[in-house]
């Protein structure tokens, strides 16, 4: 092989790479971005979720309040039941959308990891810094402390309710 074929065979590898590098570049822009979106789209649905469950246990202490007669009881037990599987279901939907953020979160350390950005690699959480901080301080379990006690008052709220 001659001195000139080799040197095209060498620059056409390394423009591949370069190329290859630059479109890793691009798609670790996006999987950024991607990270960026779940972690604002969870934060959203968080915050709904606290306040639809908070507005449902107003809702059912305000008709307590009100409540003269106890033929509005089964209603107002019927709203903390509401309240209750809001609860509930607030939890689960907290565990799906964890779940998407770690795919994103993953995705996205994966991609600096083929490009060898070592300290340039965006790591804003502990979580993706590798550094897993004890369980109380994750938000995922603040979130499922509150929801948590969401359901207990919702349980209470019934119990009041039907056994006052």
């Amino acid at each position: 092989m001659t001195d000139t074929r080799r040197g095209w065979i060498i620059g056409r590898r390394e423009r591949q790479r370069q190329t290859n590098r630059a479109e890793l570049l691009r798609l670790y822009e996006i999987a950024v971005e991607e990270y960026r979106f779940q972690v604002q789209l969870n934060w959203n649905r968080a915050q709904y979720l606290l306040g639809f469950n908070t507005a449902v246990i107003a809702v059912g202490a305000g008709l307590i309040k009100l409540n003269g007669s106890r033929r509005a009881d089964p209603l107002i037990a019927g709203i903390f039941v509401v309240g209750l599987v809001s609860a509930v279901m607030s939890m689960s939907a907290t565990y799906m959308q964890h779940g998407y953020y770690r795919v994103a979160r993953d995705h996205m350390r994966s991609l600096a990891e083929q490009l060898a950005l070592g300290k340039a690699a965006v790591t804003t959480t502990p979580g993706m810094r590798g550094v897993l901080p004890r369980r109380l301080g994750k938000m995922q379990t603040i979130l499922y402390t509150l929801f948590a006690v969401v359901a207990i008052i919702n349980v209470i709220g019934i119990s009041y309710v039907l056994g006052g």
